[in-house]
């Protein structure tokens, strides 16, 4: 999908009301009991590629309405009930009409539903899981270090495009090495594999040997070696690290370190950080993606999640980055309007 990042008019278009009638959100909690009962037919054989590797290949979305740590009205459970499940999906669905991408619903910049964007217009499936996050038991991150909220607190004020969120106040943009990897459409980060606000689909492709990762967010490549080669020299640091794979059984493990300065998830630092994703085929509509963050520097303890990776149909379109790179001449002339302004007008910048 294209990348759509700034002021976009969006007009709901009359079947807009349609989908919201009380009829189509029914269908949807429907769709969200009947889901388990479809993921564990019995019917289904692990498919293998000619290499004898479990079929991992495909287009899939890691799209879901579970929060990344655990609310703390479910306490200590893992799982919701049949009819929390089904609410919380309908709850997903209803929010796409209510949300506008980073302005209030007053001022609304982007309405992804209108550009067929949204979570349940790109196959998002119901997650009994009460939380993304599955260790600690508790279901949230661990606390960070001291040298973790030093690093969080020097994080660029700019958002990254997939956070869609606007920041208060002025922000450092004397060059465009002040602006973030997003912003400049050079990179969106990976490992791991998480839900963005849209564009959440991955293609996998396997080969004799490799293993191949497909972004939607930038068409972001990443081709992961299953050969046994060892890792490349700690001084060489790439945008998504560096990465090794190998399979336990029916499971493909990846181990990936060497991060760049700049690309790692959450601010982590990129000379501690070490990312294990398991990726396991549990039906012929789910990947079971489970990922490990160990990185002692930034976090008091390791920490994992699970993400369901749902099958889509495909295919992904190339993702056009124009929007991020016209717009990094619109901040910086933003930014030396502002100092010419508070230069005429000192208090009135100050408010």
């Amino acid at each position: 999908m294209t990348h759509r990042f700034g002021a976009l008019s969006s007009v709901l278009t009359a079947a807009v009301a349609v989908l919201l009638a009380p009829g189509f959100l029914t269908a949807q909690t429907q769709t969200a009991k009947a889901a388990p009962a479809a993921a564990t037919s019995k019917t289904w054989t692990l498919p293998r590629t000619p290499e004898g590797q479990p079929d991992l290949q495909g287009y899939w979305t890691s799209l879901s309405f579970t929060p990344m740590e655990r609310p703390a009205k479910y306490g200590k459970r893992e799982f919701l009930t049949d009819e929390e499940m089904a609410e919380v999906f309908k709850s997903g669905v209803q929010h796409a009409y209510e949300f506008t991408y980073a302005n209030s619903a007053e001022t609304p910049v982007y309405d992804s539903t209108v550009y067929a964007l949204g979570a349940w217009q790109n196959g998002v499936q119901p997650n009994r899981r009460t939380s993304l996050v599955v260790d600690p038991p508790d279901g949230r991150i661990p606390p960070l270090t001291p040298e973790g909220e030093q690093s969080r607190a020097e994080m660029k004020k700019i958002p990254t495009a997939n956070e869609n969120i606007e920041t208060q106040g002025p922000v450092q943009a004397d060059d465009p090495n002040d602006l973030t990897l997003g912003v400049r459409c050079l990179s969106f980060g990976g490992p791991p594999i998480l839900p963005a606000a849209y564009n959440s689909d991955v293609h996998i492709v396997q080969g004799a040997g490799y293993v191949m990762i497909e972004y939607e967010w930038n068409s972001e490549v990443r081709v992961i070696p299953l050969d046994g080669r060892p890792p490349l020299s700690q001084n060489m640091h790439r945008w998504h690290g560096d990465s090794r794979g190998h399979w336990e059984g029916n499971t493909l493990v990846v181990e990936t370190t060497n991060f760049r300065p700049g690309a790692t998830f959450q601010n982590a630092d990129p000379n501690t950080l070490k990312i294990t994703e398991r990726f396991t085929r549990i039906d012929a509509r789910t990947i079971e993606y489970k990922f490990t963050i160990d990185d002692p520097a930034t976090w008091t303890k390791p920490w994992s999640a699970i993400v369901p990776l749902s099958h889509s149909d495909g295919p992904m379109f190339e993702y056009a980055c124009a929007e991020g790179n016209n717009g990094i001449v619109n901040i910086l002339a933003g930014a030396r309007a502002t100092e010419r302004a508070a230069a005429k007008d000192p208090q009135k910048a100050s408010n």
